[in-house]
């Protein structure tokens, strides 16, 4: 009974931004909710509250008593205010939370979230019992001349925790007089009293004065009433709690089109689509569409960007597109790594100017890749914070352009290796970015690279290690990095954030220096690595994974074309030189995919 007392006393500083309102948008369509995309579950339910009906739970304080734990997935629900106009609500135990996309980015999104007028609907149809009935003026101060009923302190002291917990913007007007009504949970019979937002009940048998007044369970009751046996109300696993579609996706190689004799850009996409998968993911070189201050493609030449973008859009996939390698004359050497923190101004325009192009045809944005390591980066790996920073320029002008866009951070490279001149461990520059307070707030899905190497996708150092020789004696070589990269999140207060993988796979028989490993992979254990992979980041690690890119589709055939077919790129493919599907494509074709 105190639990019950806690969860409801509590119920005060929710709602007080639920009451005082902008007017309701015109919903016609329910557009997407807008990232970032966060979760959390709970398994004392079997839900997860989710993206900003999340962030309205971890901003209300007490949210626990206030709100109560979720008790469906969110799901499209008529208002009740607006009839004939459909919301994204979510239910809990003592509340509904509507999202308003039309009120996303006014007042910094206050009003994105609202609560629904629950006291309201469930009084419907009893206006006229005596207790709802209007009352006159006592001329002793308790009236509300709005609803005509008043607001006292006998025989519940209702008036009192009214006025101490919040008032008119927790709890709305009164709706009815102080009457007795069974409740329904446990059977007996209180007194009570209606609010436009919640219901009062008095508990005098509690020891503690400050647990006598309950509130309602009102999330519950209007499920029970209106919803008994929906499937978003029953409890799921955490896999079956995702605050988006997993989004199983293809790096691919889609350049070319013009000028190359072995491309064939819709033969590439009708592929990605015969395999089921919705997303592909392109890397695009800022160095190859913006050339120095004067010249002629100064102001951007997007040239083959808007046909690639234009064949992904027709042929119904989402895209998600990588930034990397600065024109030499943005960069502080002549190279090609990030740009200099003069010219962080030019990225962030040319990042913002991209996202006004393509809104609604890019769906997501990756800002650089792999910035641990030399080689990415001009020679030199630059500092996590200075990648920060980058990160935080590019953001803002991607989301004035494209509110919708998803913004993911790059993905640094799975390493042990600590030298400036070649690599930063990925676990230290993971730790440095996340303990930067403008990184949370400036991404909206954490990129990450797992190795694999040799090693089978359920085997990690130390305790179940792969199978040798080599690359073995190290977590860096595994799949299962991700979780060394998921407890530094966790570490540093961004457990509700979701990580993407944006690369990963397993090499097979190729002539490169470096990943000889390869050599030791066959084209089945390929597919099967493949597979288990994705089952383990889409079933074991939910929620947390919230997709999953495959290195690589296509990359043999320019390879083979160019004389190399046995290119490390080229093992990494899941077609051969000649378009022929290997064993990984036809098993990642019939895997599911839900």
């Amino acid at each position: 009974m105190l639990r019950r007392a806690l969860l409801t006393t509590l119920s005060l500083l929710v709602i007080m931004t639920m009451l005082v309102t902008p007017a309701p948008g015109q919903a016609q369509d329910v557009a997407p909710t807008y990232p970032p995309f966060r979760v959390n579950y709970f398994s004392q339910t079997g839900h997860a509250a989710v993206n900003w009906f999340w962030q309205k739970w971890q901003t209300t304080p007490n949210a626990l008593f206030v709100l109560g734990y979720p008790i469906s997935e969110p799901f499209i629900e008529e208002s009740f205010t607006e009839p004939g106009r459909f919301y994204r609500v979510q239910y809990f135990e003592r509340a509904i939370l509507e999202e308003h996309p039309e009120n996303f980015g006014v007042a910094n999104n206050q009003f994105y979230i609202q609560g629904r007028l629950l006291g309201r609907q469930l009084i419907r149809g009893r206006e006229n019992e005596p207790p709802f009935q209007p009352v006159p003026n006592p001329g002793d101060g308790t009236w509300d001349e709005v609803t005509q009923h008043t607001l006292r302190n006998s025989p519940a002291p209702f008036r009192t925790f009214w006025l101490n917990n919040g008032g008119i913007e927790v709890f709305g007007r009164p709706l009815s007089e102080q009457f007795q009504e069974v409740n329904q949970a446990d059977g007996q019979t209180y007194w009570v009293q209606y609010f436009e937002r919640q219901r009062m009940e008095w508990h005098p048998e509690i020891a503690d004065p400050n647990y006598r007044i309950l509130l309602g369970l009102l999330g519950n009751e209007y499920r029970d009433a209106h919803h008994r046996g929906r499937r978003v109300f029953r409890s799921r696993g955490r896999d079956g709690a995702l605050p988006q579609p997993f989004a199983y996706g293809y790096n691919v190689h889609l350049y070319g089109q013009g000028g190359a004799g072995w491309q064939d850009r819709d033969r590439v996409l009708t592929l990605v689509n015969n395999a089921q998968i919705p997303w592909v993911r392109q890397q695009v070189a800022w160095m190859d569409l913006q050339s120095a201050p004067g010249t002629e493609c100064y102001r951007i030449c997007w040239q083959e960007l808007d046909d690639i973008v234009r064949d992904v859009n027709q042929k119904g996939l989402k895209l998600l597109i990588t930034v990397v390698r600065a024109p030499s004359w943005a960069t502080p050497d002549g190279r090609n790594g990030m740009p200099s923190r003069a010219n962080f101004g030019e990225f962030a325009n040319f990042m913002g100017q991209m996202a006004a192009r393509y809104r609604g045809q890019v769906q997501a944005y990756q800002v650089w890749n792999e910035q641990n390591l030399a080689v990415e980066n001009g020679g030199l790996v630059a500092d996590a914070n200075y990648y920060v920073d980058l990160l935080v320029a590019a953001h803002n002008t991607i989301k004035a352009s494209d509110p919708a866009a998803i913004v993911v951070s790059g993905a640094p490279s799975s390493t042990e290796t600590d030298r400036s001149d070649i690599a930063v461990s990925d676990l230290a520059y993971y730790r440095q970015m996340f303990s930067n307070p403008a990184f949370r707030n400036h991404m909206d899905v954490i990129g990450a690279h797992p190795g694999g190497q040799l090693n089978p996708p359920d085997t990690l150092w130390p305790d179940n290690p792969g199978p040798g020789p080599g690359w073995r004696e190290s977590r860096e070589f595994y799949f299962r990095r991700l979780e060394d990269v998921r407890q530094a999140m966790v570490d540093n207060g961004l457990s509700d954030r979701q990580i993407w993988v944006t690369e990963f796979g397993w090499a097979t028989a190729n002539n490169t220096p470096g990943y000889e490993y390869g050599n030791q992979i066959s084209f089945d254990q390929q597919a099967q690595y493949i597979v288990r992979a994705f089952q383990i980041g889409r079933r074991d690690y939910a929620p947390w994974i919230g997709g999953m890119f495959l290195w690589n589709l296509n990359f043999a055939i320019p390879w083979t074309y160019k004389g190399n077919p046995l290119h490390e790129q080229a093992s990494f493919g899941v077609l051969n030189g000649d378009w022929s599907p290997r064993p990984a494509y036809l098993a990642v074709q019939s895997m599911p995919k839900d």
